[in-house]
């Protein structure tokens, strides 16, 4: 099978190309600038690198008329809240003119076996309650959780008026070795730092009681997976693990794991304006296709503070 993956030099989409590579397919894998593929996350071989900017229209009817793709994993998004706030107008035309793009490139060459849309929890914006269903309203309070809930609107109005059979996943927290911008390889990154430092000081964090649903890659990809091969088109499905975790657990696993004594201390520029005190998924959905994961929270915080001792400072 031959497999589009936009995106695909994104830290989710570098995991899940080469997990499809794996499988014996032939991936393509987008970029959207050169730099994005000297990530220290390793890829596989076999996936051919090709840039696209999904703003350039051309570009893109052009890439799918030449693949011809039987799948495509569309991943590729501006995916910063923050740049999404300082840049709305860009996010927009990336995350939702870009996907009407592609939808449209890919409504004169339907792939044969689908699409899977990388959508997010972001939709959501503040639930009601927790956990949160899919059957719950979208109502996102930030730009880019709005794109990313346009994505959704489209893909089903893509199927239902031409065919094309486009699975939306809601992604929450996915995480690795290797990530940049989450609390655990954050938290850390510091902890290496300060194991190295010959007058460590203290290890400072933020909100230490706010949970969060979070995920392994290596899970998060096979669910993906899985749900491209027997998800349905009108039924988005939360993509998550849950179960929620407090940041001071995870404090508290990755000083346990430090190789000297730490102190640990609030501080307060790292405290949010704003934060929920518990986002959690129901993930009735995806347990009912057959879905478990494989990866507890305490081996991916092991595997991510040894990747950052093993990089060079």
């Amino acid at each position: 099978m031959k497999v589009l993956v936009t995106g695909a030099s994104g830290f989710i989409g570098r995991n899940l190309s080469s997990y499809v590579a794996g499988q014996g397919h032939e991936v393509v894998g987008t970029y959207l600038s050169a730099h994005e593929l000297a990530s220290r996350i390793p890829a596989h071989d076999g996936i051919r690198w090709v840039p696209l900017d999904l703003r350039d229209g051309a570009a893109v009817g052009q890439l799918v008329g030449s693949v011809r793709p039987d799948a495509v994993f569309h991943l590729a998004a501006q995916a910063y809240a923050r740049v999404a706030w300082q840049d709305p107008v860009g996010t927009f035309e990336t995350n939702v003119l870009g996907t009407i793009r592609l939808y449209e490139a890919l409504r004169k060459a339907p792939p044969r076996d689908g699409v899977l849309l990388a959508a997010s929890a972001s939709a959501y914006g503040t639930p009601p309650a927790v956990p949160i269903t899919e059957e719950m309203p979208l109502r996102a309070i930030n730009p880019y959780g709005v794109s990313k809930a346009s994505q959704e609107m489209l893909s089903f109005q893509y199927f239902r008026n031409y065919g094309l059979r486009i699975v939306p996943a809601r992604l929450f927290i996915t995480t690795g070795a290797g990530k940049t911008g989450d609390v655990i390889n954050d938290v850390a990154q510091r902890v290496v730092a300060l194991e190295r430092s010959p007058d460590p000081g203290p290890l400072r964090v933020g909100n230490l009681d706010s949970r969060r649903d979070i995920s392994d890659v290596r899970d998060v990809v096979r669910a993906l997976w899985l749900l491209f091969e027997r998800g349905d088109p009108s039924q988005p499905v939360n993509v998550g693990a849950g179960r929620s975790h407090s940041v001071r657990s995870i404090v508290e696993t990755l000083v346990g794991l430090a190789r000297r004594p730490l102190r640990v201390e609030v501080d307060a520029t790292l405290l949010r304006p704003t934060d929920e005190p518990e986002l959690r998924a129901d993930v009735s959905r995806l347990r009912a296709l057959g879905f478990e994961p494989r990866h507890a929270i305490e081996e991916t915080i092991a595997d991510a503070l040894n990747f950052w001792r093993g990089a060079p400072t």
